[in-house]
Parts: structure tokens; C-alpha cells; sequence
């Protein structure tokens, strides 16, 4: 547990730092002792050990491959697209690589019968996707971002470059729209990224805790 409560601690605190909101975020770590998460509405910026609860079962919250770490946030123009309910493909080399092809928006709600299927299909090729936990009388979305990885450090990162790719993606709109990666380009680079460049990565990372 000490183990874990020191990983949440450092990229809790790297979160709170950066500059701009998380919202209500959580991290989520996958052990060989358990699962174990950050509560709701804890303080990221100075974590203590009774913030971090072991959930029930052995498995991820939400299921993706070999990913053991799960972040949930609400970063600003992550949450503008989960607001008008679009997806957005990657226009910047990093989303492609580290993130995927695409950010896509899964209405996740309980009433959604293709609940299960949308949450599979969003993370084929992707680490992550933009989840509508709720649909306002005006049309409005609101929800969260999930970002996934083999360690904690991974899927902050993905949380990173996911915002900063939803804010390039809106503010291209304002002159004439974004220019995304082509589709297949976008898998290749994401392969390519999976294979050689993480591979450091992942040795060093996953070693923070077992």
C-alpha cells in the first residue's frame, strides 16, 4: 500500500501543478496486491494515505488490454468536445503516437445498451476515450476523460497530450478547421511508438510499483 500511496502521491501532485484543471480527477493503479484508487474529491496536491481505497475484485474498472493504470479527468477543451458530444481525430504527431488515431466520445450512461460495445470499439486503437456521463435538458454533455497505461506515468502523459490535442483541435476550427493525420498513418505511428520508442519507457515506469 505504501508503495502505491507514493506513485499516487508524485502524479497526483504533478497534476494539481499543471496549468490548467483536472476537475474531479482519480487515478487508479492495477497491483499484485489489488486495485486500488484515489477517492473522489481528494486533493491532489497533497494526497494522504487514507485518499486511496482498494476497490472490490481484482480487475480494472474499465478493461483495456495490458493496461494496469487508469486515469479519470476533466481537463478544459477535453471537456468542451464531451460538451458538444464530437470525437476528434489526432492533428498533432504525439495523439497519434502515444494516444491513437482518435478521442472518442462514448455515451457511458447505464440506459445505453451499446454501452459496453462503444467503450470496446474506443479503445481498439486508442489508450483512452471521452466518456458522457450525463446528458443536460440543453443538449449539453458532461462526463470525464479516461486515459489509460501500463503505469501511472503513462497514462498521465496520455492525459496530457490528449488535452493538448482537443485544444489545438478547437482552436483550428476558428481558421478553417484541423488538418488530422490520415487514419492508417495515425495506427502506423502508433505502432511504430508502441514497439520501439515506449519499450525504455515501460522498464523503467512499471518498476514503481508491482
Amino acid at each position: 500500500m505504501n508503495e502505491v500511496y507514493e506513485v499516487m502521491k508524485k502524479y497526483g501532485k504533478f497534476m494539481a501543478g499543471l496549468d490548467y484543471p483536472v476537475g474531479n480527477a482519480r487515478l487508479v493503479q492495477m497491483t499484485s496486491e489489488g486495485v486500488f484508487s484515489t477517492v473522489d474529491g481528494c486533493d491532489l496536491s497533497d494526497l494522504k494515505e487514507e485518499d486511496i481505497i482498494r476497490l472490490p475484485g481484482d480487475t480494472m474498472p474499465v478493461p483495456c488490454g495490458d493496461m494496469k493504470a487508469l486515469v479519470y479527468s476533466q481537463t478544459p477543451y477535453c471537456m468542451e468536445w464531451i460538451r458538444r458530444g464530437r470525437s476528434f481525430d489526432a492533428a498533432l504527431d504525439d495523439m497519434a503516437q502515444i494516444f491513437g488515431p482518435t478521442a472518442l466520445v462514448v455515451d457511458v450512461r447505464p440506459e445505453n445498451p451499446c454501452r459496453d460495445k462503444d467503450i470496446k470499439k474506443a479503445l481498439k486503437d486508442n489508450v483512452g476515450f471521452l466518456a458522457v456521463t450525463q446528458k443536460g435538458e440543453n443538449g449539453e454533455n458532461t462526463g470525464q476523460t479516461l486515459t489509460f497505461g501500463r503505469s501511472l506515468y503513462e497514462a498521465v502523459v496520455a492525459m496530457t497530450v490528449i488535452e493538448k490535442s482537443a485544444e489545438v483541435s478547437v482552436l483550428a476550427e476558428k481558421i478553417g478547421g484541423p488538418h488530422p493525420i490520415a487514419r492508417w498513418e495515425a495506427k502506423l505511428m502508433r505502432l511504430i511508438y508502441k514497439k520501439k520508442y515506449s519499450k525504455a519507457e515501460e522498464a523503467v515506469k512499471t518498476r514503481e510499483v508491482g
